[in-house]
C-alpha cells in the first residue's frame, strides 16, 4: 500500500516537471469551467497533438480529468485546492 502511494506521488511530481504542463495547470486554475484542448493549443502556440500528450501525462498523474463533448476533448482540474496547495510551496 505504501509503495503505491509513493508511485502516485512520483507520477504527480514528474507531471509537474515540464513548463508546458505547469502553464496548462495555471491556466485551468484560473478557469471556472472545463477547457477544450483546442483553446490550450491556441494559448500555448503548440499543435493539438503536443497538448494532447501533455494532457495524457497530467491525466495519468490524476491531476486532470477529461471528457468528450461532441468533437471536443474538455479538460478540468480534479482538485483545484490540492493543486494550489502543492504549487504554493
Amino acid at each position: 500500500m505504501q509503495m503505491l502511494n509513493l508511485e502516485e506521488k512520483s507520477k504527480f511530481y514528474k507531471a509537474l516537471g515540464e513548463p508546458i504542463r505547469l502553464k496548462i495547470i495555471e491556466y485551468l486554475l484560473n478557469k471556472k469551467r472545463c477547457t477544450c484542448i483546442c483553446e490550450l493549443s491556441k494559448l500555448l502556440k503548440r499543435d493539438q497533438s503536443v497538448i494532447f500528450r501533455h494532457i495524457e501525462t497530467l491525466k495519468e498523474a490524476k491531476i486532470i480529468s477529461t471528457r468528450k463533448e461532441a468533437n471536443f476533448l474538455m479538460c478540468c482540474l480534479k482538485d483545484k485546492d490540492k493543486i494550489k496547495k502543492y504549487l504554493e510551496n
